[in-house]
């Protein structure tokens, strides 16, 4: 178990200033109320975190049944080659976050309002108009444009698991754990570990996601206890029996909070590329922020044309179809 520990300073891959929690899923609450001298000393975090916010949707809960892997050209032609995706950092980690969609941002809200109206008459119910999409406005919401490059693979969370439990934990469940809580200047991220068995005593420090506040798992989906989901707040809640939203006075800028999974893999987590294809699409680089760390495309447009270019296994596949159901004849 990682024993209890403060902050402490990192510079990430991309060069940026980090404090980084080990073990630890802290709450936005917790953090603002936690003794820490480094978390203290952080003038822009401490900005942000000393806000009051008019009401909005906290906490809300969202199921994620997929995962997505945001990355530019040059790691997607590198993806292409080994048919697959390993972990390129130090600690050989690939990254991946949740795929949050507008149906699953719909059944959050009516989970939120279940949370805040347990006892809504059906009149309510009808009278209710959905509300929860006007405030999933921060980056983890933002599925058209990305930091990290014009390229998002996005596969299913059963999937991934899979392929994860055959190639690389002998068919054992991967063991998921709380690596702990990255805090830049106005996103928190909290991250979670996933790994073979096999490594459970070189990972035993971190403690198993079970005992985690904010995420949890549960052999189908990832549930997540979203606490910032705006960003940049515009809106607030008025609430009866019915939830309503006003617009603030001015805009305030706020923190952020998503989700990370990491896979512990040093060789590549292979699949077949007709999957890897269709798992893949185009999207806009951010304007403002370029976190990608290599070649990107100017537009979604031109990431979708490099797209097609990428030669898939179909035909491959095919002709080893084909050579079984040779051998197949031949044998009967």
């Amino acid at each position: 178990m990682a024993t209890a520990t403060g902050f402490i300073v990192r510079t990430n891959e991309r060069g940026k200033r980090v404090l980084f929690l080990e073990g630890e899923h802290i709450s936005i609450q917790d953090m603002k109320m936690r003794p820490d001298t480094i978390l203290e000393q952080e003038q822009q975090v401490q900005r942000y975190l000393s806000k009051c916010i008019p009401d909005y949707p906290t906490p809300v809960e969202f199921n994620s049944t997929e995962l997505t892997h945001v990355t530019n050209k040059t790691r997607v032609q590198e993806i292409w080659k080994s048919g697959g995706f390993k972990g390129l950092d130090k600690d050989s980690f690939s990254w991946w976050s949740l795929n949050i969609n507008e149906t699953e941002i719909r059944a959050a809200e009516e989970r939120y309002l279940e949370s805040l109206f347990p006892n809504r008459s059906e009149e309510e119910r009808a009278a209710q108009h959905p509300f929860l999409s006007q405030f999933t406005t921060s980056p983890a919401f933002d599925f058209e444009t990305s930091r990290y490059g014009n390229f998002r693979f996005t596969f299913p969370l059963i999937e991934l698991m899979e392929a994860y439990k055959m190639q690389k934990c002998n068919g054992e469940e991967p063991v998921l754990r709380i690596y702990g809580t990255k805090v830049f200047k106005q996103e928190i991220e909290y991250v979670v570990l996933v790994h073979s068995p096999e490594f459970n005593e070189q990972f035993s420090q971190f403690p198993e996601l079970t005992s985690s506040p904010l995420v949890a798992y549960d052999g189908k989906k990832i549930i997540w206890r979203a606490q910032a989901i705006c960003e940049t707040h515009i809106l607030q809640t008025v609430r009866g029996n019915i939830v309503f939203t006003e617009h603030m006075r001015s805009h305030q800028f706020y923190v952020w909070d998503h989700i990370s999974l990491v896979f512990y893999t040093k060789d590549v987590l292979t699949f077949p590329k007709r999957k890897l294809k269709a798992s893949l699409r185009g999207c806009d680089l951010h304007p403002n922020v370029n976190l990608s760390n290599g070649e990107n495309c100017r537009s979604c447009s031109e990431a979708e044309k490099f797209i097609e270019t990428l030669q898939d296994d179909e035909k491959q596949d095919e002709k080893e179809e084909h050579k079984s159901v040779e051998v197949k004849m031949e044998v009967d």
